[in-house]
């Protein structure tokens, strides 16, 4: 397989976006994206960050563009993540992306995303219609601390158990978690 049909393979996999790290994985070097660009066949999309457009675009291009941003290291999450999932009618004004602590993601286009800084375990990421994002019990919880709206929590996690999300124990605890955070909150008041 040549290096094209390498870069094209990864590409479709993560919704048309290659990095340079997906170029260093995959044995290539990245000098090689600056050279496809300028022969316009990728379009650089930010720094480390390319596009192939003979792929469609798709719902989701803005996600899987900030997890490109990330190099490939950070996940969907909080409200960005239950719009992903369509469990709820939030509707944030940038995306959230969970990165490892040590991820410091270029400044360029920063300003699109709102990142949170956690190390995660395998168990809290899963991949959803193409797209490193948290769990949906991990995403309930990173939303109630960061202070989403308690309803819009308790429609997300009706939907999640709909959708077979949750199971029925799951979602149980976490509308107790959103319950208790309600009463502490009336109870400051």
């Amino acid at each position: 397989m040549n290096v094209r049909d390498r870069l094209l393979e990864r590409a479709v996999e993560q919704h048309g976006y290659l990095t340079t790290r997906d170029a260093r994985e995959l044995g290539v070097d990245p000098t090689q994206l600056r050279l496809m660009a300028s022969r316009g066949r990728l379009e650089r999309v930010g720094r480390g960050v390319y596009r192939v457009p003979l792929i469609p675009r798709t719902e989701h291009d803005e996600l899987a563009e900030a997890v490109a941003w990330t190099l490939g290291r950070g996940v969907i999450s909080h409200e960005s993540a239950l719009v992903l999932y369509r469990l709820s009618d939030v509707s944030p004004s940038r995306i959230h992306l969970t990165v490892p602590r040590d991820n410091h993601p270029r400044a360029s286009g920063g300003e699109l995303y709102r990142l949170h800084r956690r190390n995660l375990d395998s168990a809290e990421v899963v991949e959803h219609d193409g797209i490193p994002v948290t769990a949906p019990s991990r995403t309930i919880r990173d939303c109630l601390a960061d202070g989403t709206d308690p309803y819009q929590l308790r429609l997300a996690i009706d939907e999640a158990k709909s959708q077979a999300l949750l199971r029925r124990a799951e979602a149980e605890v976490l509308r107790g978690e959103v319950d208790a955070r309600v009463a502490g909150a009336r109870g400051r008041a």
